[in-house]
């Protein structure tokens, strides 16, 4: 198909560009190979500003759907918005211990919040992202002694070889005034943007509307969406 183009296929995988994001749906999912016994199928394809920020899709498949979002560090800038006198005070952990003790209990605060992350595959990827939490790099939110949230990169290259940091984990708490919490997503985001090297990416489930949200607002754009069979 002149629209299709395979890019990669291995017993974990397969991932096809796409010329037009509009043409992802059943049928086009139907119609590549996608054996049962790989585990995901990722369509590649131009990145693009999406409409509201959000990204959609027509799949109505049964799948888990995630997407990635990424772009140059030097075209990004902080989401939110600094409050003047603001409370909320940002700082990089004392050491690994205290990062990770604060994102073992956001990881089960987010999922006890949204029943759905008790997949057992959420439950296997947190497992593995925590035992390699020791090459990540965070920030820590506080206001006054109470923590409020913590952002975390960590270094890799892309499948081209660039040097790339991803957003593997950023949750602020929704308990903020709006103003406060939007303080605290400009601080958490400018120091993912000044701490990034060339490029940045984001993994999402593509429900997480207010994520898609403040990584456009970022200047971050969808380029790759992926389906793992429910």
């Amino acid at each position: 198909m002149k629209h299709l183009e395979l890019m990669a296929k291995d017993k974990n995988s397969v991932m096809y560009h796409v010329k037009d994001y509009a043409l992802i749906d059943d049928k086009l999912i139907a119609s590549v190979d996608w054996p049962r016994s790989v585990p995901v199928l990722f369509f590649d394809f131009k990145p693009f500003r999406p409409s509201g920020g959000v990204l959609k899709h027509k799949v109505k498949g049964p799948y888990i759907v995630r997407c990635v979002f990424g772009g140059y560090g030097k075209s990004l800038k902080p989401a939110g918005k600094r409050l003047k006198n603001s409370p909320i005070t940002a700082r990089e952990p004392e050491n690994l211990k205290e990062a990770l003790d604060i994102t073992k209990k956001s990881i089960a605060a987010h999922a006890a919040a949204d029943g759905r992350m008790y997949g057992r595959s959420f439950k296997a990827e947190t497992k593995r992202y925590l035992a390699a939490f020791k090459k990540t790099r965070s920030v820590l939110l506080f206001k006054g002694d109470r923590n409020v949230g913590i952002a975390t990169l960590y270094d890799n290259r892309r499948w081209d070889g660039k040097p790339c940091s991803t957003i593997t984990w950023l949750r602020l708490d929704r308990r903020l005034p709006k103003p406060q919490y939007q303080d605290a997503l400009y601080q958490a985001t400018k120091w993912c943007v000044e701490n990034c090297k060339e490029t940045m990416a984001v993994f999402n489930h593509i429900s997480e509307a207010e994520d898609h949200k403040f990584e456009t607002a970022m200047g971050l754009r969808p380029y790759r969406i992926n389906f793992r069979r429910k």
